[in-house]
């Protein structure tokens, strides 16, 4: 045994590697699986459970391999300090690109888009989505505005690495506008955003448009519908300097400089955020409160809630672009200052936008389909009688979004 042991001093590195293996594996075990990271904004994948159904899937993304590969990913010890190493590490043997962010110019980053995603069944997510969103502005002819907004790299194209293969969204923009024919109008930002691309629309360290690039978003909105739109001469701004975003967390660029978020305080109102959207469901959890019958835990996750288009103490968290619209609801309502009703439908891109629209309409309805419950698009619309109907999504989020389809969800054939 000593002779062995002898044999195998001889070998330090080699057995300083086998005694990291060990160690860290026993750590791994250890260590409980964190629910969220915060320094990603997500959530994280937990350990599955073995299944006849995931044993025998056939899609990739159901398979019990796949999951838990997608588990280990995600729960290795020491995961955030990890992706900094990886960070440096390829930065000092000139790669553009770490975990799944592509590095442009002027500190620029991007999210890694070089492919379209696949449905769940067959074919492209996106000509999914594009169907549904056809059928259902062929039931509501005329009421639509359809606002798809580019990616940062169709538009900062002087800032991209050489070579890098992104998707080409001209076509798809084109495919939509033909789906949507005359029941909807449609608008592609993306030669709207080219003329101004020398400015401040997208940020550096995150996937969304910036205030000012949501604020052409607006204007080009506004003409399009027939509203005056907001002058920001004379508008005093508020935010961070001290912004870092999505693809700053999962890239963990050690040189990263900081991202400005701006506001406009003047443009502020109350939001309710409606938990349940059907009258007589909310009338029913009121009255059971009343009676004692319903606990004030199981209150609190039904009741509306008022709160503030813009949640300032966001600001002092890693999560700063929450502050616009308290993050993703299902359904939310504003009171504006001008007239008539609208439904905007949306992804997160909407959330810095919505303000801009309080001087236009009296009613600003929010839906975000992910997490809308209690009611379908369509019984809103019959019930709320919307002037305007708004559908505003990011092109990567519009093209991989499982939920579109719920836009038709109820409806009559």
């Amino acid at each position: 045994m000593k002779e062995k042991c002898r044999a195998l001093l001889r070998y330090p590195l080699l057995v300083l590697f086998f005694a990291f293996l060990l160690l860290y594996s026993i750590a791994d075990s250890t260590v409980n699986d964190r629910k969220e990271s915060e320094l990603e904004n997500r959530t994280l994948a937990q350990k599955p459970t073995m299944t006849v159904r995931n044993l025998l899937a056939t899609e990739e993304n159901q398979k019990f391999s796949y999951l838990y590969e997608q588990y280990i990913n995600d729960q290795f010890l020491g995961r955030d300090a990890w992706i900094s190493l990886k960070s440096r590490a390829e930065s000092l043997l000139l790669k553009v690109e770490n975990n799944g962010v592509v590095y442009g110019d002027d500190g620029t980053m991007y999210q890694k888009f070089f492919t379209l995603q696949e449905a769940a069944t067959s074919g492209l997510q996106i000509e999914a989505n594009i169907g549904a969103l056809s059928a259902f502005a062929a039931r509501h002819p005329g009421l639509a505005t359809v606002m798809i907004v580019p990616s940062a790299d169709m538009v900062e194209t002087d800032l991209l690495p050489a070579g890098a293969p992104f998707v080409e969204e001209g076509p798809w923009m084109d495919e939509l506008a033909d789906a949507l024919g005359q029941n909807a109008r449609f608008l592609d930002l993306t030669g709207t955003l080219r003329a101004h691309a020398d400015e401040y629309l997208f940020y550096r360290t995150d996937h969304h448009w910036t205030t000012l690039g949501a604020y052409y978003g607006y204007l080009a909105y506004a003409e399009a519908a027939g509203k005056t739109p907001v002058s920001l001469d004379g508008l005093d701004a508020g935010g961070s300097e001290e912004f870092f975003g999505t693809l700053y967390s999962k890239s963990k660029l050690f040189n990263v400089q900081a991202d400005q978020l701006t506001y406009y305080p003047a443009l502020d109102a109350e939001m309710t955020i409606l938990q349940l959207v059907d009258p007589a469901s909310r009338q029913q959890i009121e009255d059971a409160h009343a009676a004692g019958t319903l606990s004030e835990a199981e209150y609190e996750k039904l009741a509306d809630r008022t709160v503030n288009l813009y949640e300032t103490d966001k600001l002092a968290v890693r999560d700063k672009y929450a502050m616009f619209l308290y993050g993703n609801n299902g359904f939310c309502r504003i009171a504006g200052t001008g007239k008539g009703k609208v439904m905007v439908v949306k992804d997160s891109y909407a959330n810095c936008f919505i303000p801009f629209l309080l001087g236009n309409y009296a009613q600003i309805d929010v839906v975000d389909l992910r997490y809308l419950r209690d009611a379908t698009v369509d019984s809103l619309i019959e019930r709320e009688g919307y002037d305007d109907l708004l559908v505003l999504y990011n092109f990567q989020s519009f093209s991989s979004d499982t939920n579109l389809v719920l836009l038709n969800s109820g409806a009559s054939n």
